[in-house]
């Protein structure tokens, strides 16, 4: 059991002798640790000894006794002080109640009055300290079950089972930003030995672990919160502006540390929209994952390399060892579009992230995501949001200015 600290403080040594020798400390697991005859000795005893209780008398010389308590409630504000004095003044009794001190005793003390005192103090240390130690406790085990609980929050806002004043409370209790996240990562693998993950379930959580632990420590830097719907996916919501090509790159963490396929698909999230948005992006990793490695190489290719303008159908093919006849047809086979398509659509969702998180001219964005021409990228731009770029930038800084906080 904790021994409290206590500091008796009077200019007269008979005064403290009485004090002292009046009580049985050990009675309320009390200590006297150091008396002081002035208050500057007495501030710094109770400093070095980071005591619990003070006894001081107000009329005490170099510094007296409400400058002492002052500076000892400021480096110690869970002290408990009882002010002992001569001075039967009101000024002096309102001051110490400002400092919240327990009580004000008179001289001469009456033993079984400040017996009385010491009992309750005693009985509210144990109390607080009782309280700080559920708190602890609570708080350890909150931050051990942190993950899960926000796995339980995040799949039933994403299952659209919360409304808004629940997100928001739930956002605030995991210590996140009431307000809706910008962006969002999807990041999916697959093993590269088909089948074994399917007879070793705990290998799968260690490796998806390990995993959420690599990705937390790269967006370390962002306000973000991670996701882990199962063993081979994990979603990472994020409340700042990123770089373009943060899913890219870890995508390229994931894939060096392990021998996984990793696809990860960032997009920006719209206010009111986040369920929505998330249940579209998983249906287009999982088509994706269904694609054949030829094509899956050919999207990876032009994930990497949209910002080249000499990028080519046939540069593609080239490096798969493949004609460009068979993979334009595979392309066109399996994802419904052609190849051109393709990457225009990867080059404008990077125009409209550098829209959106820059200042960059549409010159400079145009020559970012890979073409030679302004008129021809504001001709694809239009053609693919229905605008220009300069008003979908515009109509971004209007939304921004009624960012949802509920």
């Amino acid at each position: 059991m904790k021994t409290w600290k206590v500091l008796i403080a009077d200019d007269e040594y008979i005064i403290r002798e009485g004090i002292r020798s009046s009580v049985n400390w050990e009675d309320y697991n009390m200590e006297v640790v150091a008396e002081s005859e002035d208050g500057e000795e007495a501030v710094e005893l109770a400093i070095k000894h980071k005591i619990d209780v003070l006894l001081i008398d107000l009329n005490m010389p170099i510094m007296n006794g409400i400058a002492a308590m002052k500076q000892i409630k400021g480096e110690l504000p869970d002290c408990r002080m009882i002010v002992i004095s001569g001075y039967d003044d009101f000024q002096y009794a309102q001051e110490a109640i400002r400092l919240q001190v327990k009580d004000y005793l008179l001289k001469p003390i009456n033993p079984t009055q400040l017996i009385s005192i010491l009992t309750e103090v005693k009985m509210q240390l144990e109390q607080e300290r009782k309280e700080d130690q559920y708190w602890q406790q609570a708080s350890r085990q909150m931050k051990k079950n942190r993950q899960q609980l926000s796995n339980r929050f995040f799949l039933d806002w994403m299952e659209d089972m919360l409304d808004d004043e629940e997100v928001k409370d739930q956002l605030q209790f995991l210590g996140l930003p009431p307000t809706e996240p910008v962006s969002l990562i999807m990041i999916k693998w697959l093993d590269d030995e088909p089948g074994f993950h399917l007879f070793d379930e705990q290998r799968d959580k260690q490796q998806a672990e390990l995993i959420r632990q690599l990705l937390e420590k790269a967006v370390d830097k962002y306000v973000s919160a991670i996701f882990m719907e199962d063993t081979n996916w994990i979603s990472i919501f994020v409340w700042d502006q990123t770089s373009t090509d943060l899913a890219l790159h870890l995508e390229g963490l994931i894939e060096k540390e392990w021998s996984l396929h990793v696809y990860a698909r960032q997009v920006e999230l719209e206010s009111g929209d986040v369920p929505s948005v998330y249940g579209a992006t998983k249906q287009e990793i999982n088509k994706y994952m269904q694609l054949s490695p030829l094509v899956k190489q050919s999207i990876q290719h032009i994930r990497n390399h949209y910002d080249d303008s000499q990028l080519t159908l046939e540069r593609i093919a080239e490096s798969l060892h493949v004609s460009s006849v068979y993979l334009s047809k595979m392309i066109k086979q399996e994802v419904g579009v052609s190849y051109v398509k393709i990457v225009t659509q990867i080059r404008v969702q990077a125009a409209e992230k550098l829209l959106k998180t820059t200042d960059l001219s549409i010159r400079e964005i145009a020559e970012r995501v890979g073409y030679d021409s302004q008129h021809y990228f504001s001709t694809a731009f239009r053609k693919l949001t229905g605008m220009p770029p300069k008003q979908f930038r515009q109509n971004c800084i209007q939304i921004s200015n009624g960012t949802k906080t509920w």
